[in-house]
């Protein structure tokens, strides 16, 4: 166990670059203040335009932290998913949730809003050019996880599929040189190394990630 221990400080030394944008770069355009959204009731889909059926709603006013209220055709207040990034996908809205690094299907019902988590499978689906890691699969003794890098660039994803939250945990990496994305877990490797996914000084070992990038 020491000589494991020992091992991950010293690839602290080791060349990691990770590079990403404010946002990844995915495909889906986020949901912003000015647009305005339809739900048909009777089909159970969402769309960005006005349909001829259905209630629109519009977004037009910021709400608690980084979250947008969705108001109704009469300026009301109608529901907030609580997400800081959303999106139209095959007729379903779903919501990115920074806290707890999930993506959810938002649920709508008799004038409320609820949401479901999306399972691993669905997250592949919406994110086909990204590697989705599972939480569990890191060493619970450890907290590593090695993953091998075939291409140049590697799009990395760390799927939640624990009760944790994640406020405040960013990527570090000993020497490289790498930008956060605004939706974390987000992660775009180009050279192999250690990348660590934790609290700003961390300490304790049970409440960090590392990746090995071989």
């Amino acid at each position: 166990m020491k000589k494991i221990f020992i091992s991950l400080f010293i690839m602290l030394g080791t060349i990691s670059f990770a590079f990403s944008a404010n946002t990844p770069d995915l495909k889906y355009k986020n949901i912003s203040v000015k647009n305005k959204i339809t739900y048909n009731i009777d089909s159970n889909t969402w769309q960005k335009a006005d349909g001829k059926k259905g209630e629109t709603f519009y977004i037009k006013t910021k709400g608690f932290g980084d979250f947008y209220d969705y108001l109704d055709s009469e300026n009301n207040f109608a529901f907030s998913t609580n997400c800081e990034y959303e999106f139209i996908h095959n007729n379903s809205l779903i919501g990115f949730s920074n806290r707890d690094m999930k993506f959810y299907e938002i649920l709508y019902d008799n004038n409320t809003a609820g949401k479901r988590a999306l399972s691993k499978e669905e997250v592949e689906a919406i994110l086909p050019d990204y590697k989705i890691i599972s939480l569990s699969e890191f060493s619970t003794k450890t907290g590593a996880l090695k993953v091998k890098k075939k291409m140049s660039a590697l799009k990395i994803f760390l799927y939640n599929d624990t009760n944790r939250s994640f406020d405040n945990y960013t990527f570090s990496s000993g020497n490289s040189k790498f930008e956060q994305y605004d939706l974390r877990g987000f992660l775009t490797v180009y050279k192999p190394g250690m990348i660590q996914f934790s609290k700003e000084n961390e300490q304790d070992r049970k409440n960090w990630y590392i990746l090995l990038v071989r």
